[in-house]
Formats: C-alpha cells, structure tokens, sequence
C-alpha cells in the first residue's frame, strides 16, 4: 500500500510493544513489520524542538509531569 509518512509517524508492534519513529517523511511503500507483523500506526505524534544554533533536534515521545524546556547551545530549543 503506497502511503506518505510524515515525520514523527509513530509505529507500534502488537506483539512486543517495539516502537519506531519516522525520522524523514517520504511518499512510498513503507509497510513495518516486527515480530512477523504488520506494526500499527499510531495516532499520537511526538514534538519536535530544534537548536536554532546548531540544528539539533529531538523528540518528546511521552509527555511527564512538569514544564519541558530544553536547551542546547546555551539556547532554549525552539518547537
């Protein structure tokens, strides 16, 4: 099945819980499998921060209690 995956497209394994993020969207036939499965699709998308100095960039994948504020450069991360 042809599908565009965007970046931070989550997918689960039914079988073991294996987790996998899509680091760079593409238009094509991307079909994960894990434990002789197809992985689910996962409706949650994580948030995206990045360093407006020198361009790193990371991923919340679950949400804690409490303010986030990351920062990297001396500078807070931007979302």
């Amino acid at each position: 099945m042809s599908v565009l995956d965007r970046k931070g497209t989550t997918y689960r394994c039914r079988i073991c819980g294996a987790e996998l993020l899509v680091l760079t969207g593409a238009a094509g036939d991307f079909a994960p499998r894990c434990c002789n499965q197809d992985m689910v699709r996962l409706e949650s998308r994580p948030v995206f921060y990045y360093c407006p100095v020198c361009g790193a960039e990371i991923a919340v994948l679950s949400g804690a209690a409490g303010r986030f504020e990351p920062v990297c450069c001396n500078r807070p991360m931007l979302r």
